[in-house]
């Protein structure tokens, strides 16, 4: 039995009219709906078929739901509904625009935004999106109208400054536009901000002298890592005349992130003698940049959905903008929004340097979907179009991997270690792979070189450490060395709670019971849906005597969709004690290759 690696209803009364008796008869007329269809993923679809949200206030909390769910069009759907009864109601406006802002509707957003500003005419968001609207279409002095009549406030002082500096731009008034950005002069956090969105403006301005100074301060002060940065200032190095620095900016990046798309056709460009283009060509989109390094910023935040809004802004200035796009995606990859995801990718035009990335991540999204088949078809397409990229065949054995289809798995890891030349410290993740494959396999002799080299490349990374000191315990060898890997994992990794069950677990096999139940009572406690780890905490508790708690954990691994062949053990064991189970895990391994059982 193999643990997993690691790696791999407050509702607001609203309307005027008996507000708070018709919403508390609503949440009663609505429990049942909520219960049974909460979390199935077809609550919205449910309403519209069962009429539930054909009143005003059935309309409200539907879309309050599929707001929550983010299916944000859908709730803007609902919100109209309600409107059409309360047309003038500031909080369902509101919320309606936040759902057809979020959703990507501007057309839709930007009609509330005035029914909004003519309610309330300081409102910020619907200020900002009427000021980016005007900007949109070269309508400068009228977007700088509309972020002057917003109230200040945190948002306007950071995107309404930036948009105002922008216009100011495309009105061609340098003075005004370097007054604006230069709100952001000596405070530390926008520093880099603000270097670089003066470097863009004063290049789209004309002033080339005051471009590349700007862009230099920005490249210092980011230390040459940020991509958007580089490029701006590779492009601007170009049309100087100074490729060759431009070259080395560009190769500098490589360094610190190796093989990244945009940094190898700018590359790739500057051989071909081809100009690189401008980051940057007018207001419209240096707003959009703006936008997109303010979603950028936040984009680890999958709390809340501001990211998701800067960057559904950004794309509104600018729609050919593929970099947001695929950032766009991957913020849906984080909240596990894997049908949004793929939508996202789809968008990334196939010109682009970034389309081959968005196809790899689409496939790997599908394969969360449960389409395995649509998802490693996609992943040969793109390896038989760019035969010499890993990552799609890295892709293709993760995807076999998860499946525990162990023989296909080894054989895209072998393409990839062939396409690598050879083992290098950046390639120890292949290793590993193909080393837990050959493990699965029963190819012992063969895993453990690979285990043995990967410890090496990757200098005892903690997930090597784990792999290998567990299964030399599981197989009664190099113990006293195995435990000093496991233990030493755990010291890297000490959250980890698949690490920290294989020292509990190791601790078990060397039969400290006591011990063992500290520390896999531990693993369970840092995953606590993981049926192994709970399997594992079951049989230490029996050993100590804790019988009642040792079958609780049984069944609860049992609960957690465990692996199929452990599905009988685990009966076994909670109707006739853990030495039965042990005797019919026994009975199992006879009949499968050794070492090939558990995850």
């Amino acid at each position: 039995m193999k643990c997993k690696d690691a790696a791999f209803a407050h509702v607001t009364p609203i309307l005027r009219i008996g507000r708070a008796a018709r919403t508390a008869a609503l949440l009663t007329v609505f429990a049942p709906v909520l219960a049974g269809c909460a979390g199935t993923g077809s609550f919205t679809d449910g309403l519209f078929s069962r009429g539930e949200a054909a009143t005003p206030y059935g309309a409200y909390l539907a879309g309050r739901y599929a707001a929550s769910v983010n299916e944000n069009l859908k709730a803007a759907d609902f919100y109209d509904r309600a409107l059409a009864d309360e047309p003038d109601d500031p909080v369902i406006l509101d919320r309606a625009f936040m759902s057809a802002l979020v959703g990507g509707d501007m057309d839709r957003a930007i009609r509330l935004a005035k029914k909004l500003v003519a309610l309330e005419p300081g409102e910020r968001m619907p200020r900002v999106t009427l000021a980016l609207a005007d900007l949109k279409h070269g309508n400068y002095a009228e977007a700088r109208g509309q972020i002057a009549a917003a109230t200040p406030g945190p948002f306007t002082a950071l995107v309404g400054t930036l948009t105002d500096a922008w216009a100011a731009v495309g009105e061609g008034d340098k003075e005004l536009a370097m007054e604006r950005i230069g709100a952001f002069e000596g405070r530390a956090a926008f520093a880099l901000f603000r270097s670089f969105h003066e470097g863009l403006m004063l290049e789209v301005l004309g002033d080339d002298k005051g471009a590349g100074e700007a862009y230099a301060e920005a490249m210092e002060t980011s230390g040459g890592g940020s991509i958007r940065i580089v490029q701006a200032y590779a492009s601007f190095l170009q049309r100087q005349g100074r490729s060759d620095e431009a070259r080395a900016a560009l190769e500098s990046f490589i360094e610190l992130s190796p093989e990244h798309p945009l940094a190898e056709h700018a590359l790739k460009q500057l051989d071909a003698g081809k100009p690189l283009p401008p980051l940057v060509s007018n207001a419209a989109e240096g707003t959009a940049e703006a936008l997109y390094g303010l979603g950028s910023a936040l984009a680890n935040d999958t709390a809340s959905n501001l990211a998701e809004l800067y960057l559904r802004l950004a794309l509104y200035m600018r729609p050919d903008f593929d970099i947001a796009q695929s950032l766009l995606a991957g913020t849906y990859e984080q909240q596990e929004r894997w049908t949004d995801a793929v939508a996202a990718y789809a968008e990334v035009d196939e010109d682009s340097a970034l389309y081959l990335n968005a196809r790899i991540q689409t496939a790997l999204a599908l394969n969360e979907l449960g389409k395995e088949e649509e998802a490693i078809a996609i992943l040969k397409a793109v390896s038989k179009k760019a035969p010499g990229k890993l990552e799609p065949i890295v892709a293709m054995g993760d995807i076999y991997r998860a499946k525990e289809d162990y023989t296909q798995a080894a054989e895209q890891y072998e393409r990839a270690i062939t396409l690598s030349g050879g083992p290098g410290p950046a390639n120890w993740t292949l290793y590993y792979a193909r080393g837990i494959c050959r493990e699965r396999l029963g190819q012992w002799d063969k895993a453990e070189a690979d285990l043995l080299l990967a410890l090496d490349l990757s200098n005892e990374h903690p997930l090597v450490l784990n792999y290998l000191g567990y299964s030399w315990i599981e197989q009664h060898r190099n113990l006293d060395e195995a435990l000093d890997m496991i233990e030493k994992a755990v010291e890297r990794r000490p959250n980890d709670g698949f690490i920290v069950d294989s020292l509990g677990w190791a601790r078990y096999r060397l039969g400290e019971y006591d011990l063992a139940v500290k520390y896999l009572e531990r693993a369970a406690e840092l995953q606590p849906g993981d049926p192994t780890i709970n399997e594992h905490l079951g049989d230490a508790l029996w050993k100590v005597g804790r019988r009642i708690e040792a079958r609780f954990q049984w069944s609860h691994a049992l609960a957690t969709e465990p692996e199929e062949q452990r599905v009988g053990i685990l009966r076994t064991k909670l109707d006739l004690g853990l030495e039965a189970g042990e005797r019919a895990e026994s009975e199992l391994k006879g009949t499968i290759p050794a070492g090939a059982a558990g995850s």
